[in-house]
């Protein structure tokens, strides 16, 4: 793991402070560990330079932007790639400083593009855009154009009304144009027609909403804590609960240290979305004009530690800053309105918390959630309480939050840094042990590889695995669903849609039966010993499940099973075969001593790992060294696993050109879907991601033979059950995938 600027200067701070004598024999409160740090001037003041020495990581000037928005061009005049063009574009405005004519041209050249993709959305906003960062003039007359043409095909009385009045003030400047006056008469016609009051940010609600949630009751016992029963019988794949997280941020991963972030919205959680940036930090990524406004109250307070890079370098303790910040309200709405100091007001939290239901709302659930901070190692706790510690310095020093944010008015500064630094410290803590990951598939820039049609976001054939990625996009807190404790053999599924978590049965739960989660240790994924090692080391505390109490590995055991090839043996035993292993002539078999000839596997990883031309020996040699391999590896082998998903990524590209290859292919992605199903489960982002290959072997066969592909009835019942597992992603990337298997998935 990559060790950050901040850990690096936490580990100075703790060795030149002698920090470790802050430490309370026993952990009392993180108001208690805040005021031992903040005691301590020196530190505070060390603090306070290295946030303010943090560079900005987004050049100054329009320089940047602009030669984004100029290779844009270049690419789209020679109709290299409409869609690189826009990913180009889209970078140009990222780099935009706010208010330039070099923003004002990334958005309307932009908008050119989205307009052809029938993006109309999207493509009116980047006009509204345009022409207010100050569009040149002399050519306002074709964005306002561009802007009537959307606001036509939206038919929405906002855009309308907005895209008129545009019209109306280039008229006190000059006379329309007859193209100008057909377009107003034209939208003033519609406008009429339509209901003033609509509004084209509109949003849908699902069906699934109306569907009444089963009663669930908190249970507190003794060596357990709280957990969560069901007052209700629950059957299989019933629905079990639904919430929206209380706060959620981007992961940002290696790769966007230095680049544009993901296009994913932090403010309604969709993913690879047209992204509308804030001008400011040209960090934070919206889907829309509307979620970036609604964004801007507890934005405002994080565009600095953008500009640094400061919420990649600290990891899941950005969540921590931003529960704090999400909960400041709620906070100042429901205190007393008596004067205040940091320890009555912390004690009022603690106090007006202890249910489930209390007057601090959702804000009360998470602050209620346990630390775990009087089991961690003193040296993670110290960590935790500088980092804290630090975020508020920050809120003190790099914005106005301390004389214009909600709690100033009734906190004095001093006395406000204290409760700061204490309630994120204590999110902090609360995250480590009861954060979510919110996975998503994540789509392929056009600039790593070209996987969709021209005219559209639609895939083309046979890169429906090349396009999408399944990927952690947030980590966020739902403190309801946060309260089911954990099993290695959970009864729960996930299913996320942008914030909101949905959770269902995997068996049926009788009433007064637990609602079990896990944590991350599966038992099919890793013997008990690393799963007691996992859960102790985050969440503190030993497994009692059935499967840890059973004290077997055998689940475990068979996903690695190896057959001795010896006709007088023919044992089966557990291993985990990788290149170190194999090599030196390959490995004996424990039960009877024979060598066991693991060339194949080399060869496989040799093939695969090489760039070289596809032809019909590479390949025959690579079947037949997996069909050796074969003999080997016993049932649903995580090993087969790994080796099939290197040869279809390998060959799949150049299927098409050999019918032998691709039948063969066929057979293997069947086998990966099937092994990746009994591993995960099917409604999992790995059975999802594993059926890709098996998609677009399929797509390709249609494509070749120009009609449906002949198969066999096990073949549609695992259509039919990759169809269903498509639930558990985005209604946007679901929307793309089914589109791509009406296409070209045809099952004759």
């Amino acid at each position: 793991m990559e060790i950050s600027a901040w850990d690096s200067f936490v580990s100075q701070l703790i060795t030149t402070y002698k920090l470790q004598k802050c430490l309370p024999r026993k952990f009392c409160s993180e108001l208690d560990f805040i005021k031992r740090l903040a005691a301590q001037p020196k530190l505070c003041e060390s603090l306070r330079s290295w946030l303010l020495a943090l560079p900005d990581v987004r050049p100054q000037g329009e320089l940047k932007s602009n030669q984004y928005r100029e290779r844009g061009n270049e690419i789209f005049k020679s109709k290299q790639s409409n869609h690189l063009a826009l990913e180009v574009y889209s970078k140009a405005i990222f780099e935009a400083p706010a208010g330039t004519e070099a923003l004002a041209l990334a958005h309307a050249n932009r908008a050119i593009l989205l307009i052809r993709f029938g993006r109309y959305r999207e493509a009116f906003q980047d006009c509204q855009l345009a022409l207010a960062s100050g569009y040149p003039e002399q050519n306002r007359s074709k964005v306002l154009l561009r802007q009537a043409e959307c606001a036509q095909h939206l038919q929405d009385a906002l855009a309308i009304r907005q895209t008129v009045n545009g019209f109306v003030a280039l008229s006190s400047q000059r006379s329309l144009s007859r193209l100008e006056q057909e377009k107003l008469h034209s939208l003033q016609a519609m406008l009429e027609q339509r209901n003033d009051k609509a509004s084209y940010e509109g949003s849908g609600s699902s069906a699934e909403d109306e569907i009444p949630l089963p009663r669930l009751k908190e249970v507190t016992r003794t060596k357990v804590g709280r957990y969560m029963v069901t007052e209700d019988n629950i059957q299989t794949d019933g629905l079990i609960s639904r919430e929206k997280a209380v706060s959620f941020v981007p992961v940002y991963g290696v790769h966007h240290r230095t680049t544009i972030p993901a296009f994913d919205c932090q403010q309604c959680a969709r993913v690879n979305v047209i992204p509308f940036p804030c001008y400011t930090c040209g960090r934070a990524c919206y889907c829309s004009t509307n979620c970036r406004e609604k964004h801007e109250p507890v934005h405002r307070y994080e565009c600095y530690g953008y500009r640094k890079h400061l919420w990649y370098l600290i990891g899941i303790a950005h969540l921590g800053i931003r529960s704090f910040l999400d909960g400041t309200s709620t906070i100042v709405s429901a205190v007393n309105c008596e004067t205040k100091d940091a320890t009555n007001l912390f004690q009022e939290l603690l106090d007006g918390t202890q249910h489930e239901d209390n007057r601090f709302l959702e804000y009360g659930r998470v602050f209620r959630l346990v630390t775990n901070f009087d089991r961690m190692e003193p040296e993670d706790v110290l960590q935790y309480a500088l980092t804290g510690l630090m975020l508020a310095i920050y809120l003190e020093n790099c914005t106005d939050f301390f004389t214009t944010g909600p709690l100033h008015s009734i906190l004095p500064k001093d006395q406000l840094l204290l409760f700061t630094g204490a309630l994120i410290i204590r999110h902090i803590g609360q995250l480590i042990c009861n954060g979510h990951a919110i996975s998503e598939l994540q789509a392929t820039l056009p600039s790593v590889a070209s996987c969709l049609e021209e005219d559209g976001f639609r895939l083309k054939p046979g890169l429906l695995h090349r396009y999408y990625s399944s990927e952690r996009v947030f980590t966020a807190i739902f403190p309801r669903i946060s309260m089911f404790n954990h099993s290695c053999d959970p009864n729960i599924r996930n299913c996320f849609e942008g914030s909101t978590l949905t959770v269902y049965a995997t068996r049926p739960i009788r009433t007064g039966g637990e609602i079990f989660n896990c944590y991350g240790p599966n038992y099919k994924l890793m013997p008990a010993s690393e799963r007691s090692m996992c859960l102790r080391r985050q969440y503190c505390f030993d497994c009692s499940c059935d499967r840890c109490a059973a004290g077997n590995d055998t689940p475990y055991e068979e996903c690695y099973l190896v057959r001795c090839p010896a006709s007088s043996c023919a044992a089966h035993f557990s291993l985990e075969m990788d290149c170190k292993l194999c090599s030196d002539g390959g490995f004996k078999c424990p039960a009877c001593g024979h060598t066991i000839d693991c060339s194949w596997f080399q060869t496989i990883m040799d093939i695969t790992e090489t760039n070289s031309d596809y032809t019909n020996d590479l390949f025959r040699t690579c079947a037949k060294a997996y069909e050796k391999g074969e003999k080997l590896l016993v049932g649903n082998n995580q090993n087969k696993s790994l080796l099939l998903r290197l040869i279809i990524d390998r060959f799949l590209p150049t299927a098409a050109m050999d019918a032998a290859c691709l039948v063969r292919l066929k057979t293997m992605a069947r086998e990966l879907v099937s092994i990746q199903g009994y591993l995960f489960g099917r409604m999992t982002p790995e059975y999802i991601v594993a059926w890709f290959y098996l998609a677009d072997l399929l797509a390709l066969e249609h494509c070749i033979s120009d009609g449906s592909v002949a198969t066999d009835g096990g073949l549609r019942k695992m259509l039919a059950d990759f169809r269903k597992s498509l639930e558990i992603i985005g209604a946007d990337n679901r929307a793309i995938i089914l589109h791509y298997l009406d296409s070209y998935v045809k099952l004759a």
